[in-house]
């Protein structure tokens, strides 16, 4: 376990350097949760205004509160921030590691695994430039994921496992409703993988994880139906569909110049807006984006195919809010990542067993559950980050065998030097 030391040590030289070259003291990016823990700690409660309209369900309510805590402890000091939110990218990077331990056995491609992770651009621009939960999402996505490969398969441990990974699949709602489609993809990846006298225990084993993840958001959905008389997790879900789906959409939140594409909006359209309450917002995008899917279905069609190539690839406007030389340098290093990834997944599946290869499907149903959300909603390209900690696994294993190969030929080398062979 030592050796995993060297995964926290990678992250906290790669923050540590991205801040110290930052010109001028530190300073964080403030976005909406700033001001919903601000109004926090003000007593203005769980609050936030959007479009004339004061929202009291905005987002899941995790790590606004912690913030919220935070702050209210400490003051809004940004190193406090920062070595939070670098704690949890940091744990992203272990977790990260855990897994390929379990996918390719005690070896270095763990400590590799890790080692990328910990250096993820996205992870370590946002822990060291901005207020946000990025790193907590990829956190507890690493988190449920990682219980799910120990209790999916027949194999692996029993009912208590599938409690406690239920357990923390609730609260990874409390941070990232959008988490569940992970794990209930990996749950069907993890039925088609078992025999078909297993796929009964893999079923039950699926009830009790899914009502043990509805019990636990279950008070936050209570606490929303009391105020608003219906079940909902977040009133700015219909929101982000409609950014997604609209006549001036490209898939994203924004258009090519990175303004929100409700700045295009028909004036008619933002009137209403204007005059309604948080509950009619949420209708109003809901019909809106609903009324453009049924009119342009082609549209919506093209539209879902380009925000799946995005996440796999990139957007239309990738990097507007960034320097040149910042977008220049992810796209190099995403590129790397993607090849390596894919020739070491590549490997792998040749070289697994039936056992590694369902998890290896695991993983990828994972993905692919967030992949598809976002294929319908809206994508900016820090929504694929997951997919990137997944790549982290098999570039590691890419670059172990094409290390071992390369020591290899040198050793070859070398001995037929000491027989004097050409």
């Amino acid at each position: 376990m030592r050796a995993y030391v060297w995964v926290v040590i990678t992250g906290i030289i790669v923050r540590a350097t991205v801040i110290a070259l930052q010109p001028g003291p530190l300073h964080l990016h403030e976005l909406e949760p700033s001001v919903i823990a601000r109004n926090l700690n003000e007593g203005r409660g769980f609050t936030f205004e959007q479009y004339g309209a004061m929202y009291r369900a905005w987002k899941e309510p995790l790590s606004i509160v912690l913030l919220a805590q935070l702050t209210r402890w400490t003051g809004e000091q940004p190193w406090l921030i920062v070595l939070v939110q670098s704690a949890f990218g940091i744990g992203a990077a272990l977790g990260v590691a855990l897994i390929a331990r379990r996918l390719f056995g005690p070896s270095g491609r763990a400590i590799l695994a890790g080692i990328i992770a910990a250096a993820n651009p996205f992870l370590v621009y946002y822990d060291t430039h901005c207020i946000h939960p990025l790193s907590l999402d990829a956190l507890l996505f690493v988190a449920v994921v990682a219980t799910l490969l120990s209790v999916v398969p027949i194999r692996g441990k029993g009912m208590s496992g599938v409690a406690a990974s239920g357990f923390l699949m609730g609260v990874a709602l409390w941070q990232r409703a959008s988490l569940l489609a992970s794990g209930v993809a990996s749950w069907l990846a993890g039925l088609a993988c078992a025999g078909r006298r297993d796929r009964g225990v893999v079923a039950r084993r699926f009830v009790v994880w899914v009502s043990l993840a509805v019990l636990v958001i279950a008070p936050w959905v209570i606490r929303n139906y009391r105020l608003f008389g219906r079940v909902v997790l977040t009133t700015d879900a219909a929101h982000i569909f409609w950014l997604g789906n609209n006549p001036w959409s490209n898939g994203t939140y924004s258009d090519m110049a990175g303004q929100r594409v409700i700045a295009h909006a028909d004036p008619a359209f933002l009137s209403k807006l204007r005059g309604a309450s948080e509950v009619e917002q949420s209708d109003l995008f809901w019909a809106e984006a609903a009324r453009f899917i049924r009119e342009h279905p082609g549209r919506f069609a093209g539209l879902v195919v380009r925000r799946l190539w995005a996440f796999v690839w990139f957007s239309p406007n990738a990097g507007i809010e960034y320097a040149a030389w910042q977008g220049l340098l992810y796209r190099v290093a995403y590129i790397g990542l993607l090849t390596l990834g894919l020739l070491g997944f590549v490997g792998f599946w040749q070289r697994a067993g039936p056992e590694g290869r369902c998890r290896a499907l695991l993983l990828g149903a994972a993905v692919a559950g967030l992949a598809a959300v976002h294929a319908v909603t809206a994508i900016n390209l820090k929504h694929r980050v997951p997919l990137e900690l997944v790549l982290s696994l098999f570039a590691a294993e890419a670059l172990a065998r094409g290390l071992a190969r390369t020591r290899g030929a040198l050793n070859a080398v070398r001995m037929r030097e000491q027989k004097g062979e050409p």
